[in-house]
């Protein structure tokens, strides 16, 4: 319980914040630079003082997010559809991150739960989040009293980062006593 409520505190400050970026814009507008006229709109709008990259990268980055992009949309529009909410008024973090868990869409429909009985499945709900959030972990070999070896790499597969790992896993131990 102190891991799960460590992830959301960092995540989303317990729910408070969940993000401001328009989540099925985002990820149409990353997918959409599949094609090359998207994709030169969009460089063509961006001033020469805010390029913060070559063209050659660019256009690798392009190539590397439209796909991730699109399955990103499928899966976060399955989503919408299924629990009946308008994609269009979802926001989530720049990275398309959703609800007080920030699931990516892709994971919502393998791990995300109905914490409260509903009979829905709502991110943006602090019971849903909770159970998403440990079906998540247990997924990837939580269990009660594991090393904290362990717990790390069990962590790490939430967000790949080893600072953000070790902030949560001090966090959990500051909640534990």
């Amino acid at each position: 319980k102190e891991v799960i409520t460590a992830i959301i505190l960092v995540e989303t400050k317990l729910g408070t914040y969940t993000g401001n970026k328009s989540v099925i814009n985002t990820l149409a507008t990353l997918s959409a630079m599949e094609e090359e006229a998207p994709r030169q709109i969009i460089w063509d709008s961006l001033p020469d003082n805010e390029r913060r990259m070559s063209r050659d990268k660019f256009e690798k980055k392009a190539d590397q997010k439209s796909s991730w992009a699109y399955r990103e949309l499928k899966a976060f529009l399955t989503y919408t559809e299924k629990e009946g909410m308008d994609p269009t008024i979802i926001k989530g973090s720049y990275a398309c991150a959703v609800g007080i868990s920030q699931f990516m869409p892709s994971n919502i429909a393998t791990y995300a739960k109905d914490g409260n009985d509903d009979g829905k499945i709502n991110l943006f709900d602090h019971a849903d989040a909770i159970s998403s959030v440990a079906a998540y972990l247990k997924n990837y070999g939580w269990k009660p009293g594991i090393s904290r070896e362990k717990a790390f790499k069990v962590v790490y597969h939430y967000n790949h980062s080893k600072y953000y790992v070790n902030a949560i896993l001090d966090i959990a131990d500051k909640l534990k006593g």
